[in-house]
């Protein structure tokens, strides 16, 4: 690297992981590495997962299907709508499993299928109240699954549904969508399919066991999150896989009343010892972490001054040896992704995938 500025991924907690949520589910589990595994590099992840016996993976586009079927030989679900016919071809052509949830994209699929003279299967979608996608109505699941049995070229290999609030500590309307979902996987079977029923997400996995049925999907927590903090995640001992390092480039001493970065929201009292890092928003290193976050250093934290900028950011070391060429950890086991979620409003899932790509990805125990 020529730039001391990256991501170390903990190959072995993402397995450690795994495990743990195999045993609380209970059921096989499908990996989902949609956003380059949640920033912490998809195909490295999936490699991993199919060491520990994971046989299903999720994406959610074209793109990410195709790059992992390179490395991937299990089942691969496309967990939304292919938007453009090259693409679906690609699907198709690559084994991938679709997502479906309307007769017009079955009319495509169908006619896609027989013009590459290939087979395809698909996911049907239902929407139990999170109102982003899939079938709403049992009617509309009636008209589909009519047109499934008329298909020469589609089947049916699974139907699945996805949970609004079960990272919340009450439970009722997860209960409500499961039993919504069950009420059209028993019409989906009445018509004469079998499919792979699924339903949880990690959320549920931890606190919905009713929703287990016949696959679990692992999101946030095979990274070592709970999906949020209503949710009890202890029994699981999950173990966060990703560290952002960076390291001191300059340390300098400022004098009283002089400011710090952008829009001077620094202003020192008394003399200090500034260390500049070199990370900054461009990174995913956040604006909003101004004046908020800390690094790790040495075992101590060292607070943010001033505005994060592009490319670097400052921190206060008054009273430390920092100097150039010292690393600082960003994220880590102080400073967590959850912490980092609460100095910008937000959730561990946006920190993780918010590290851009000019952050180059590490692994350790490959």
């Amino acid at each position: 690297m020529l730039r001391k500025t990256y991501a170390e991924v903990d190959l072995d907690c993402i397995a450690h992981n795994i495990r743990a949520l195999r045993r609380a589910a209970g059921t096989p589990v499908m990996a989902v590495v949609k956003a380059d595994a949640y920033g912490h590099g998809m195909q490295a992840v999936a490699r991993r997962a199919l060491r520990e016996g994971v046989d299903w993976f999720a994406v959610a586009t074209a793109d990410e299907a195709v790059a992992l079927r390179e490395v991937c030989p299990g089942h691969i679900l496309l967990l939304s709508a292919a938007q453009e016919p090259e693409a679906e071809q690609a699907l198709v052509r690559a084994g991938v499993s679709l997502c479906l949830y309307t007769p017009a994209q079955l009319d495509r699929l169908e006619e896609t299928c027989r013009t590459l003279q290939m087979p395809a299967n698909i996911h049907l979608k239902i929407d139990t109240g999170m109102n982003r996608i899939g079938l709403k109505t049992m009617e509309e699941l009636a008209v589909l699954l009519d047109r499934l049995h008329e298909s020469q070229w589609v089947r049916l290999e699974g139907v699945f549904t996805h949970f609004a609030t079960a990272d919340e500590a009450e439970l009722s309307f997860s209960c409500l969508q499961l039993e919504r979902f069950l009420r059209a996987v028993a019409a989906v079977r009445q018509a004469g399919f079998t499919p792979i029923c699924h339903a949880s997400n990690s959320a549920a996995i931890i606190g919905l066991s009713a929703a287990h049925l016949d696959l679990c999907r692992m999101g946030i927590a095979m990274y070592g999150y709970a999906p949020s903090g209503e949710v009890d995640a202890a029994a699981l001992n999950l173990r966060p896989a990703l560290r952002l390092v960076s390291h001191i480039t300059h340390v300098k001493e400022i004098a009283p009343g002089e400011s710090v970065s952008y829009g001077r929201k620094f202003t020192a009292e008394k003399p200090e010892r500034i260390a500049t890092v070199a990370i900054g928003y461009a990174d995913g290193y956040r604006r909003a972490f101004s004046n908020k976050a800390a690094a790790e250093w040495k075992g101590q934290l060292l607070p943010v001054v001033g505005r994060v900028c592009m490319d670097q950011c400052m921190f206060l070391a008054t009273g430390t040896d920092a100097r150039a060429g010292d690393e600082v950890t960003l994220l880590g086991r102080q400073v967590t992704a959850e912490t980092l979620a609460g100095y910008a409003d937000t959730i561990s899932y946006e920190i993780l995938t918010g590290l851009t790509a000019r952050v180059p990805r590490v692994y350790v125990h490959a």
